[in-house]
């Protein structure tokens, strides 16, 4: 409804990070690392594979996780009432 003295309040999102390309990566040692780190803990990570699918099977393998938390608590929960 127009006219009616309230103000909208407007949403700002925020600003995103530089993007990083593959290649400035793959240009720090540090960095390298941490990726082959993350190859070596993702147990579905297809070698070879870009870091988008390394990111993508590393959510997918947290969230899996997630859900195997989740059911592991509700089970205890059940356990524990009887």
């Amino acid at each position: 409804m127009r006219g009616d003295g309230r103000s909208k309040a407007t949403t700002t999102r925020p600003t995103a990070a530089p993007a990083i390309s593959e290649r400035d990566i793959l240009e720090d040692a540090r960095l390298v690392k941490q990726v082959r780190e993350l190859r070596r803990l993702v147990p579905a990570c297809r070698e070879p594979c870009g870091l988008g699918e390394l990111f993508q099977d590393a959510a997918n393998y947290i969230e899996g996780l997630q859900v195997q938390v989740e059911v592991m608590r509700m089970l205890l929960d059940r356990l524990s009432d009887e």
